[in-house]
């Protein structure tokens, strides 16, 4: 078999553009926000990132309309500027599916250990748990993987109820936080709002998983399909804005009556020795299995894209007889494995992979804004073009030298691609 099965329905992919973004840093990354820039601005900085996120959730809906492969983003950047940037952005995806996916399950399994009240030398083994887990759902299939993507968006909204009820009083200090933030909005300098915006950023990175599954998206005909399409990222970024909000309102409530919500597992206080403890730690197991399990999908997905082009090795664009790409997806289990051994043993910092995936994806997000501007004319493209531009512009400041990493693999496609090149030209007899 060649070609991967159209089988996403709309609900189906929904709920995995949902679980793409909204995962283990859930109730993490509202407190880190508290944490570096105070109550105030880290309130001003949910509202700014989802804005700043509108551009780009419009730039990827057009491009999974205009071109749907299974190379998603890394395809756009060939069609932006060269077939070599394909190869490119192929290996900065591979690094940063490497790296950032074992970080989110890092999160997840603390959030795990803190709930089973288990010693932190078993906190390894609870992550290769997490992510085992999630190689077997995407190894079974998209309909597996679906009703665990589902379940998790009904977790979702039934965990934020949960922690509406047992803080009620909080919902309405934290109206009255985000009320006093926008009065003092003058009193906010840029350097805070973007230390807080960077952190957040890790919060929205998930919007170009979907290019990587638009290939997949059913219908009746074209046009079917590209309806479904629209309705995927309406219907995602509807949810998932009114997910970080209410628990941005949440957490300012919280942190204004002296709850501590800062570090990764912050949220979690909100829950404890209350009569929802139990229920509410069952609910955020299903959250972090489908986050990862989202990420797996986007990265054997990419995996295969890249094998498929001779980017990388052959044997990951493969297909099993099922239409499953049952090899980019075991291979993937395998290199995060040994990530996650290196995040959990101290030598890849959490705070280092953040920043060093932010910024990998942001140079990858650039690209996909000038690949929408080579496909789209017309005021409103331009418009929404400059937009994102700016989004990306705003969120890059502060990434110093970690921008030359992407930069440098950036370089090392080029030369990879030409190399190819040379390599496919016939020898002189």
């Amino acid at each position: 078999m060649s070609a991967l099965k159209k089988n996403m329905s709309i609900p189906q992919g929904v709920v995995l553009a949902i679980c793409s973004l909204v995962g283990s840093g859930l109730l993490g990354l509202p407190g880190l926000a508290v944490k570096v820039g105070g109550v105030e601005v880290a309130a001003l900085g949910w509202i700014v990132s989802i804005l700043l996120s509108i551009p780009l959730v419009i730039i990827f809906m057009q491009l999974s309309l205009q071109v749907r492969n299974a190379g998603g983003v890394a395809t756009f950047a060939g069609l932006a500027i060269g077939k070599w940037a394909q190869t490119a952005v192929s290996l900065i995806l591979a690094i940063s599916f490497a790296f950032g996916i074992p970080l989110g399950i890092y999160m997840g399994g603390m959030y795990l250990q803190q709930i089973l009240g288990l010693p932190h030398d078993n906190l390894l083994w609870l992550i290769w748990a997490i992510l085992a887990l999630s190689i077997l759902v995407n190894y079974l299939g998209l309909r597996p993987s679906g009703w665990l993507n589902t379940l998790s968006v009904a977790s979702l909204i039934i965990l934020i109820a949960l922690m509406i009820l047992a803080h009620d009083h909080f919902l309405s200090s934290g109206m009255t936080a985000y009320a006093d933030a926008l009065q003092n909005i003058d009193a906010v300098s840029f350097d805070s709002m973007w230390a807080v915006c960077a952190i957040i950023f890790w919060a929205f990175l998930g919007w170009e998983n979907m290019s990587f599954g638009s290939e997949e998206v059913s219908g009746e005909d074209a046009d079917a399909s590209k309806r479904a399409i629209r309705w995927i990222y309406l219907w995602a970024f509807v949810i998932v804005s009114a997910i970080y909000l209410s628990l941005a309102v949440l957490t300012a409530g919280a942190a204004v009556n002296g709850f501590s919500v800062s570090g990764v597992t912050g949220l979690l206080a909100l829950l404890e020795n209350t009569r929802f403890e139990t229920i509410a730690y069952a609910l955020i197991v299903l959250i972090i299995l489908a986050n990862v399990n989202a990420w797996v999908f986007a990265c054997s997905r990419s995996l295969y894209a890249s094998g498929k082009e001779g980017i990388l090795p052959r044997y990951l664009g493969s297909l099993s007889a099922d239409g499953i790409p049952k090899a980019s997806v075991l291979t993937t289990g395998a290199v995060l494995c040994l990530i996650c051994y290196l995040v959990f043993d101290g030598i890849l910092p959490l705070e280092t992979g953040l920043a060093l995936v932010n910024q990998n994806f942001i140079l990858v997000y650039v690209l996909s804004v000038v690949c929408y501007l080579k496909l789209n004319k017309g005021w409103f493209a331009y418009l929404i073009g400059f937009l994102g531009l700016a989004s990306c512009a705003f969120l890059i400041t502060g990434f110093g030298w970690l921008t030359l990493i992407p930069l440098a693999l950036m370089a090392l496609g080029w030369m990879l691609h030409h190399y190819r090149l040379r390599a496919k030209q016939p020898k002189p007899v």
